[in-house]
Formats: structure tokens, sequence, C-alpha cells
């Protein structure tokens, strides 16, 4: 991995603040899906946590330089303090291969709508979930209520074929939004005592998309023509040009 900060070679003391915001985006072919709502992310967060607008073309020029020339690879955009961007570069990460069996936990994220550093309780969940067998933990409220999984948004399919998001709390996901940008959705409140009432679950972010197999011990996987659906989704939106 090759990370640079501010277009120069990282240093220790750089990346050692736990405290900031980020993203992570795949580039192929030299473009990224849905490249905008990334640098509005980033922006976003730059004002709510360092009071100050983070400018988009900074933003590219920053990563056009850190890709060096790669036209595939898995991209991480960073900020721990005001001014300083880092720009990590690796291998492009595989295509997320299902279904997904995912096991409900007991677990919200702090200030979810942030994409924040320091996530280690939604780590640790996930590394135990998959410990007993399972893909992914999902996490839920007290009472059961469903947010988000540990890495990606989920939704679910109406008897119509709609996509039914969970009410927030969660990180509105830039992959979530593609979806919502060329397609109806909605969102009301879903709790595991509802998933039996959809027909079928996925989940997505900016790696890909892949149907959930069960929810703890309720089946949830969509007809194929369901999932197909969003495979034709993402095939046409376009790879914007870092």
């Amino acid at each position: 991995m090759r990370i640079e900060v501010n277009g120069r070679p990282a240093a220790a003391a750089d990346l050692a603040s736990t405290y900031g915001h980020f993203t992570a985006m795949q580039v192929r072919g030299g473009g990224v899906q849905g490249l905008g709502n990334h640098l509005d992310r980033l922006d976003a967060a730059n004002r709510e946590l360092f009071d100050e607008p983070l400018d988009a073309g900074e933003v590219r020029d920053l990563i056009r330089h850190a890709l060096a020339g790669e036209a595939d690879a898995a991209v991480r955009v960073a900020v721990r303090e005001p001014g300083r961007v880092a720009v990590a570069v690796g291998p492009p990460t595989p295509p997320v291969v299902g279904p997904h069996r995912l096991r409900s936990v007991p677990y919200l994220r702090p200030f979810p709508h942030l994409k924040h550093l320091g996530g280690f309780a939604q780590g640790e969940w996930a590394r135990r979930v998959r410990a007993e067998g399972y893909d992914e933990a999902l996490l839920t409220a007290g009472d059961g209520e469903i947010t988000e999984t540990s890495v990606a948004n989920i939704g679910f399919f109406a008897a119509d074929g709609a996509v039914v998001w969970p009410t927030p709390p969660w990180l509105h996901g830039t992959a979530m939004r593609l979806v919502e940008q060329h397609r109806p959705t909605t969102r009301r409140r879903i709790t595991l005592a509802d998933v039996s009432g959809f027909h079928g679950a996925f989940t997505v972010n900016s790696i890909g998309h892949v149907a959930v197999a069960s929810i703890d011990d309720i089946p949830t996987l969509p007809d194929p023509a369901l999932m197909a659906g969003l495979d034709a989704l993402f095939a046409s939106v376009p790879w914007d040009p870092v």
C-alpha cells in the first residue's frame, strides 16, 4: 500500500490519530462509480468536524497523484486534521461473493451519519460473528430495530420489487445513494420481527452488492430476478474519471 499526505509520502505522525473521517472507493479504468457522492461525503464531514469545506478539485488532484497512473486500485481518503488529506492506494478489492448470512448484534455505531475513524466495536462484532460461521454482523437497536451492517447498508425488497431501506441511524452510503439516484426507494422502520414480511434482502457498499441468504434463522434470499435488476442498475452507472 502507498500512502500520501497532501501529495507527499506519509510520515508515521500523519497516521497516528484515530480522530477524523474518511471515504473508501474502488477505482477501475481510472474511474469511480458515484465519485461525486464520495466527494460530497468528505466535504460534509469536514465541515462538521473541522468547520471548513474540503475542495473537491483538490481531493481529485491528490487521488490522481497517489494513483501514479494505476488504473485499478482501492483508494481510501482520510482527513485527521484540517488541511491534511491522506490518500492510501492498494490493490483493487475483489468483488463480494454471496449470498451472505447475517447475524444480528445489539450495537449501533456512534455518530453513525459520519464515516469516522476508530471503528473498533463494529469490527469486533464482525469478527465474532464470522468466527461463528456467519458472513457479516447486522447492527440493531435494543428493540431489534435494524440499521446497517458493520460495513454496508442493507435494503429489503417489497412485494413489487421496490427497495425499502431501514430508517436512520445509519451511514448514508455512497452506493446506497446510487440506488436512490437511479430508482425509487422508500424508508421505514424495520425490526427483526418484520424481516419475514419482505421478499428478500441485500447489502451494498462501494465494493459491491450481494444477496442476503438469511438474518439469524430467518430466510431472506431474494428472487434471482430482483438481484438481476440491481446488477443491471450498477452496470448502467458510469465510472466517473478521477
